[in-house]
């Protein structure tokens, strides 16, 4: 019998919260010679955003608008650090539907539009306490 699985392309990054974006960046750029990069805001995820490209993959900052927002209560809880892994999928939709036929926690049973593609969360309780964004890219 075959399973259906969620095949991975490549990981697509790897989200960091940070207090300051701005300091963040000066950071990774001033110690890891990373290229400057755009910050965006992302008022509907309540966050300050940006993508860096670190050798093969890439770092999203994340800095929190309210403390209120998803990643500003994630600081809050455990400090600055390592919030997410992106992983790069084709067919999000179809991935979403079979996850949670196999009984995955979804934070997003419908794919939305991020800073890095069409992307959606699943639950960290399902995927041994890392929170897991997939992340379809456009042209994929």
């Amino acid at each position: 019998m075959v399973t259906e699985s969620c095949t991975v392309n490549y990981i697509d990054h790897i989200g960091i919260a940070v207090k300051d974006i701005e300091a963040a960046l000066d950071f990774f750029g001033q110690v890891f010679d990373t290229p400057p990069a755009k910050i965006e805001e992302l008022a509907g995820q309540g966050v300050r955003a940006t993508l860096i490209q670190v050798g093969q993959t890439r770092l999203e900052l994340l800095e929190p608008i309210t403390p209120e927002s998803a990643v500003g209560r994630f600081i809050e809880r455990r400090g600055e650090g390592l919030h997410h892994l992106a992983l790069n999928v084709s067919d999000i939709g179809g991935k979403l539907k079979m996850l949670e036929n196999r009984g995955i926690r979804l934070i997003d049973k419908e794919p939305r539009e991020g800073l890095s593609g069409t992307i959606a969360f699943i639950h960290p309780a399902s995927v041994f306490g890392v929170l897991t964004e997939l992340v379809e890219s456009a042209g994929l």
